[in-house]
């Protein structure tokens, strides 16, 4: 691995989010979520990051079971408490580590050789990327 990509995977284990550790990591802030997305794909960064998560598992003593017997108890709370918001939330985060949300992944290929294209598409937001990628779904 690199110094930068040690440091993304150093940064991304804070929090979670790719684009802040990509940043923090030292690459450019117009492409941080293109960027976090290679990164978390590339099969090194990933090994590591798995192993780095994994260890932080054990060392908490973490499991599966003791997540979600974490959220039950959050929305059981949050039902005591009248608080819909966070019984959606922990319902949701159950349902996704049930499997109940499988995560959409959509390759697209883009074939543009010049920067101008490229960096068209590293400014989009999620929601114009997602628009292209439907209408392309749909042709």
């Amino acid at each position: 691995l690199t110094e930068k990509q040690s440091r993304f995977i150093r940064e991304f284990l804070v929090d979670g989010n790719g684009t802040r550790s990509a940043i923090a990591a030292g690459y450019g802030a117009a492409g941080g979520r293109v960027t976090a997305c290679r990164l978390l794909t590339n099969p090194n960064v990933r090994a590591v990051l798995d192993e780095r998560q994994q260890a932080d598992a054990e060392r908490l003593s973490i499991a599966r079971e003791n997540v979600l017997a974490g959220f039950l108890e959050a929305a059981r709370l949050a039902k005591e408490q009248s608080n819909p918001g966070a019984m959606v939330t922990a319902w949701k985060e159950l349902g996704k580590l049930c499997g109940f949300y499988p995560t959409r992944r959509t390759e697209v290929v883009i074939d543009a050789t010049t920067k101008a294209v490229t960096t068209a598409f590293e400014v989009m937001t999620d929601a114009e990327l997602q628009a292209i990628i439907e209408a392309a779904e749909a042709s």
